[in-house]
């Protein structure tokens, strides 16, 4: 029997669900774990509730108690030059009088924005800080080899981040570390766990250029695991971390934009009205590469929520997810290619990487222990 293969097409097309937008926000349905009821109205949007923060009473007893230490220094704060970071750097110094250290983890991709105001900041506030860099040809060996091999690199960069991090405090001996993290950041849209040390040291295995020497080097801590981080944060060998707006009322994105533009002599590319992340110029690039793989951009889940804050209105954030995707490529598309020696089939073969290519390889006790501590502790940040 003959069958018209166009007929075919049309048919199966016709079987493939049409993709739902909410309506309040700008999810699709096509995105993991997000549903839209009959209403137009996606599961986050239904279940939101706006944020409360902990309390300022609780975070200045966290200060206080840093204080009694009598350390060189209060508190550390890790500074990428974005918004987020130098807003906290803001608040420790200006507002709160901590004697602070800072430090910046240079992972290659350092925009010049970043640096002039790492550089204000720090002069600024009159701070002493600290440059973290890895020989930048090895380090771009790990990011060419976790996106080939799992679809993205942003876990190399968070790991690096948190090690020397935690280095400095140990060094230190800084009783808090202060975050930049929001409660606008707080869903990827992704169940992979790209932080998940085992899983990278799976994937670094598979490129025999990586030694196990410069693995260990880079992971600082090559044994660290969520327990063993914990217990040594109890006993004070690494800082607490503290993720300081969650704990008193964040002005909005475009208000913290002004404060630090006013009072640390801050810039900020004016590009769109949404301006985190232009710190790393490697962040449109890992945007392209989510949107080729896995259909929705890193952006979409701090737009989604700012639209639910009314810090943005939907039309303002639809509009720049457009912008994304007209945009097919970054600006900087070929220099990333060439700096990580990728081709156009290496980016056709990352494009369809499995979703959690590499879950188990993922540590057990990790997920035992963020099981436990959300059950038992209803404050997590």
């Amino acid at each position: 029997m003959h069958l018209d293969e166009n007929k075919m097409k049309i048919d199966l097309k016709m079987m493939e669900p049409e993709e739902k937008i909410c309506r309040k926000c700008i999810l699709s349905d096509k995105i993991e774990g997000v549903v839209i009821n009959e209403e137009g109205v996606c599961n986050y949007c239904m279940s939101y509730k706006p944020f409360v923060p902990y309390g300022e009473s609780k975070l200045l007893g966290i200060f206080k108690k840093a204080k009694r230490k009598k350390r060189m220094y209060d508190a550390l704060v890790p500074l990428s030059g974005g918004k987020d970071s130098t807003y906290v750097l803001y608040l420790a110094v200006k507002k709160y009088k901590l004697n602070v250290l800072t430090y910046t983890y240079d992972n290659g991709f350092v925009s010049d924005f970043a640096k002039k105001n790492i550089e204000s900041s720090v002069r600024t506030c009159n701070v002493d800080h600290i440059w973290v860099k890895h020989d930048e040809l090895m380090i771009d060996e790990l990011y060419r080899t976790a996106l080939v091999q799992s679809g993205e690199i942003c876990g190399v960069c968070g790991v690096g981040i948190e090690r020397s991090m935690l280095k400095v405090s140990e060094a230190w001996r800084t009783p808090i570390i202060l975050l930049g993290h929001s409660a606008t950041e707080e869903n990827s849209f992704t169940s992979e766990n790209i932080y998940d040390q085992n899983r990278l040291k799976a994937i670094f295995r598979t490129n025999p250029n990586i030694s196990q020497k410069f693995v260990k080097r880079f992971l600082v801590y090559p044994d660290l695991d969520f327990i063993r981080s914990y217990l040594y944060t109890k006993a004070g060998r690494f800082g607490r971390k503290v993720n300081i707006l969650y704990y008193i009322e964040t002005p909005s994105d475009k208000e913290i934009g002004e404060i630090l533009k006013r009072e640390m002599n801050w810039t900020e590319p004016q590009l769109s009205k949404y301006t985190r992340h232009f710190d790393c110029i490697a962040e449109p690039f890992t945007n392209y590469v989510r949107e080729q793989r896995l259909k929705s951009s890193r952006r979409l889940p701090q737009l989604c929520n700012m639209i639910r804050n009314n810090e943005m209105t939907r039309e303002e954030a639809l509009q720049i997810i457009r912008n994304d995707k007209e945009n097919i490529q970054p600006v900087n598309y070929s220099g990333i290619m060439t700096r990580l020696n990728l081709d156009e089939k290496d980016m056709h073969d990352i494009a369809n990487i499995p979703l959690n290519v590499f879950r188990n390889k993922t540590s057990f006790s990790n997920k035992v222990f963020a099981i436990a501590r959300g059950v038992l502790k209803k404050n997590t940040h």
